[in-house]
């Protein structure tokens, strides 16, 4: 069945702080782009031909963006979830090969994704491509410079020389990338600066490694191989790509791609220690569907399952990146609020969840709506550490106080 998203983002206009931010960051990316196409011809090295020239570079521009298409593919199958991205190694793989300006053109159009032209308004979409694009260039510039001042200095070891410079070019990229990022959900999601700070802390450490490292894998193996490097490059991909997806899927819900009970209890623990170790205020929030039940039954399982993946989708938007969703099985979920400010800000996030779960949900050609129950308990510093199971009971026990009394949230703020 074809769903239509009846939820709509916040107008932009009612958030003039994250509009600044957006037009700012689409003006620099653009002026970045023009500048470097005037300012850094692109590098036959990308070529995709034994004879280069223009058709060559087309070719190899082509190949890139490609596969970056192609990865934008293979998140949206994955529900999204997975590293940063997995357009990185191909922008870093064109700039190493091609300079700042094939950099700059990769990264702008490899990471059109069919989810992001759906669901994201075209100036978020615009913002998103601009970032990366200006973050290609200041890369590539940092990369050319690198690699000009150690060939003076190592003239003899041209490969250590090329590693370096796509490490240190290619980590500045992703560090300006995630930076960018990290504002916009700043500005839209109203973290605080250190939320900003952790959650930049999270995605670099998560992206830097892995990615930029399969970067210069990509562009070394591509400028060695000559005109049938691009299949072994290929072949490459798809193999880091089979793992990748091996090891989240794991941990993820096949039908919502919210977390599974594995890939939640263990970051549920963590939060556990976090609030151990004092100052790091968080949430449980324990959600069962009101209603699921006869939705299965007046209309089919079939509209069931479109019902759980409507919840599941939902749930991905009202949280912010920082916190956490899961799908416990059936129509019961849970959501990880953390590094909360006050105790009154669950409840408050909790509310905002809530009503974004109870809006009607458009299948074809009918409307259906659910309720939906919200069990609460804080995760703060307590004499004994709770379990997670025992944070979990808790949690439960007011999810079901609530749906007692016809659904909503009810709060439970002892976890010890």
């Amino acid at each position: 069945m074809n769903r239509r998203r009846t939820d709509r983002p916040r107008r932009m206009r009612d958030q003039p702080a994250l509009a600044a931010y957006t037009a700012v960051t689409i003006a620099a990316g653009l002026a970045a782009l023009v500048w470097s196409a005037i300012a850094f011809p692109i590098d036959e090295t990308i070529s995709l031909t034994a004879t280069g020239g223009r058709e060559g570079i087309l070719l190899g521009l082509i190949f890139w963006i490609a596969i970056g298409l192609l990865g934008g593919t293979r998140v949206e199958r994955m529900h999204g979830h997975g590293v940063l991205t997995f357009h990185l190694p191909f922008i870093i793989a064109a700039m190493a090969l091609g300079g700042p300006t094939a950099g700059a053109v990769v990264a702008m159009l490899c990471t059109i994704e069919r989810r992001e032209v759906r669901e994201v308004p075209w100036y978020g979409t615009a913002a998103n491509h601009a970032s990366l694009t200006l973050s290609a260039v200041i890369g590539g510039v940092v990369l050319l410079g690198m690699n000009d001042w150690l060939g003076a200095l190592m003239p003899d070891k041209p490969q250590a020389v090329e590693l370096v410079a796509i490490v240190v070019g290619g980590g500045l990229m992703t560090a300006i990338a995630i930076a960018l990022a990290a504002g916009t959900v700043h500005f839209r999601d109203g973290l605080t600066r250190g939320e900003m700070v952790r959650l930049y802390d999270t995605a670099y450490r998560a992206t830097a490694a892995t990615e930029v490292v399969l970067g210069w894998l990509l562009a070394f193996t591509y400028s060695a191989l000559g005109w049938w490097a691009a299949l072994v490059c290929a072949i490459l991909v798809l193999a880091v790509w089979q793992t990748n997806e091996s090891t989240k899927l794991a941990h993820h819900d096949a039908m919502t791609g919210l977390l599974n009970r594995t890939g939640f209890d263990s970051r549920l623990s963590d939060a556990i220690e976090a609030a151990q170790r004092g100052g790091h205020l968080a949430a449980y929030l324990a959600i069962d569907l009101d209603g699921f039940k006869s939705i299965n039954d007046i209309h089919g399982h079939a509209a069931g399952d479109d019902v759980i993946r409507a919840v599941g989708d939902r749930l991905r938007s009202s949280i912010r990146l920082t916190d956490a969703a899961v799908r416990l099985g059936g129509d019961e979920f849970g959501v990880l609020l953390v590094n909360l400010p006050n105790r009154g800000t669950a409840p408050r996030l909790a509310k905002r969840i809530h009503a974004t779960l109870t809006a009607p949900i458009q299948l074809d050609d009918r409307v259906v709506k659910v309720g939906a129950s919200i069990g609460i308990t804080l995760l703060e510093y307590a004499a004994t550490a709770p379990t997670v199971a025992r944070v979990q009971a808790l949690a439960d026990g007011a999810m079901y106080a609530a749906k007692l009394h016809g659904g909503g949230l009810k709060m439970v703020d002892r976890s010890r």
